[in-house]
């Protein structure tokens, strides 16, 4: 081993890191995400992964901890793989529940919802599935 690899080891144990990618683990962890049919109290209601094809809109429940003041996640809304819709939610305590809400009707497909930290890594996900109507 190097004499430089063997003194970042040092360093790193030191400081506490154990692992260079747990430097850049977000502080914000997502402990609960859910796609619902609405949000009721702040609670979702209608949990499902396959909507029926009369869905108007689905909504996406997330519960973010780890904040040590005011930030922000945002989710970001995909249909068959393509990217349609970005929402910026403020989080505004240490646990903080939060949700956005897309119109989905006539648009049967899969989808899929990542949660973004304020530098863009990701920390939670949920996929659902809108069903074609019936003929």
């Amino acid at each position: 081993m190097s004499t430089r690899f063997v003194a970042l080891c040092t360093f790193l144990l030191a400081s506490g890191i154990t692992s260079i990618a747990a430097a850049e683990e977000s502080p914000l962890r997502v402990t609960e995400i859910n796609a619902c049919r609405e949000i009721v109290k702040a609670e979702c209601r209608g949990m499902d992964k396959t909507f029926g094809a009369d869905v108007e809109n689905v909504a996406v429940f997330s519960r973010v901890e780890g904040a040590t003041g005011e930030a922000f996640v945002t989710h970001v809304w995909s249909f068959e793989g393509k990217e349609v819709r970005r929402v910026k939610l403020p989080i505004r305590t240490s646990a903080y529940r939060t949700w956005s809400l897309k119109r989905v009707k006539d648009l049967p497909g899969k989808w899929k919802v990542d949660v973004l930290d304020p530098v863009e890594r990701l920390i939670g996900s949920v996929e659902f599935a809108v069903a074609p109507p019936r003929d």
